[in-house]
């Protein structure tokens, strides 16, 4: 999966440098050559869409890498995407950061109000996009036995909440690039059709979860309505995504599990709170 790309995709973009990997991303295999990052994609017409949707994005106070097209006005040339280079260091899930990201993901989403829903979505079938149909109770599934129980803890207080679907980025936590007299870009971009208190909750979720961040940064989005609802849908669809990605062969998923137990205990406090 990290074969770099070919020559004559680095011709099509016009990359003048070789191909290095970079780490994170979703193991799809992510390059830099020169000033150009290339990303192999797994939906042609999924990574067209974010290309045009990003470089028109209007959002003040964030930024994206630029896309790039390839010399004869491809978003896609076999398989491959490009954007801009862009420097920075990730904030998220180690470097803290989290006031300045949850202003980015209020700020990035602003941007995306407007995008009309994209048909693409109703196609994918990976473990990230399974896990968050699970996760708004629009598939079911019978849970593996790890699981069981944590979800089992977490569906139990779930209840309806309404707010206004959007187009959000479905992974913004450690997403964002800091850099001195810059303001935040947003990278990798995974689009979903979900209220933007769902991204938000996302964040606050990994933060609690990932890095054992202090419970007061809930308070970041004191004026979401039902914030507790929606913390535990973010968490829920975590557990869900490793549930699922376990089934595919993901190695040591009970490790994965264990940064969520304690936060499913703070949301059991919070929803008994109401």
């Amino acid at each position: 999966m990290n074969k770099p790309p070919a020559d004559a995709v680095l011709r099509a973009f016009g990359a003048g440098e070789e191909p290095v990997l970079l780490s994170g991303g979703t193991g799809a295999g992510t390059f830099r050559a020169g000033n150009l990052v290339l990303k192999r994609v797994s939906r042609t017409d999924e990574a067209e869409w974010s290309s045009a949707v990003l470089r028109d994005l209007d959002a003040p106070g964030v930024c994206v890498p630029p896309p790039v097209l390839s010399r004869d006005g491809r978003w896609v040339v076999d398989g491959w995407q490009a954007s801009e280079f862009v420097e920075g260091s990730h904030a998220g899930p180690n470097g803290g950061r989290w006031e300045e990201t949850i202003v980015a993901c209020r700020a990035f989403h602003a941007g995306l109000a407007k995008v009309p829903r994209p048909a693409f979505l109703d196609q994918r079938d990976g473990a990230w996009s399974e896990a968050d149909r699970l996760a708004f109770l629009e598939n079911e599934r019978i849970p593996l036995p790890e699981f069981a129980g944590p979800l089992g803890r977490v569906a139990r207080l779930l209840v309806p909440v309404e707010a206004r679907d959007q187009v959000i980025h479905g992974d913004f936590t450690g997403n964002v690039l800091f850099a001195e007299g810059q303001p935040p870009c947003v990278i990798d971009f995974s689009p979903y059709w979900r209220p933007v208190e769902f991204a938000l909750a996302i964040v606050i979720s990994d933060a609690l979860s990932w890095s054992s961040a202090d419970p007061a940064i809930i308070g970041l989005c004191a004026d979401v309505p039902d914030f507790a609802q929606w913390l535990a849908r973010a968490t829920f669809r975590r557990i869900w995504e490793i549930d699922c990605h376990a089934r595919r062969g993901w190695p040591n998923p009970e490790q994965h599990l264990r940064g969520y137990l304690p936060t499913i205990g703070l949301i059991e406090q919070l929803c008994s709170r109401k």
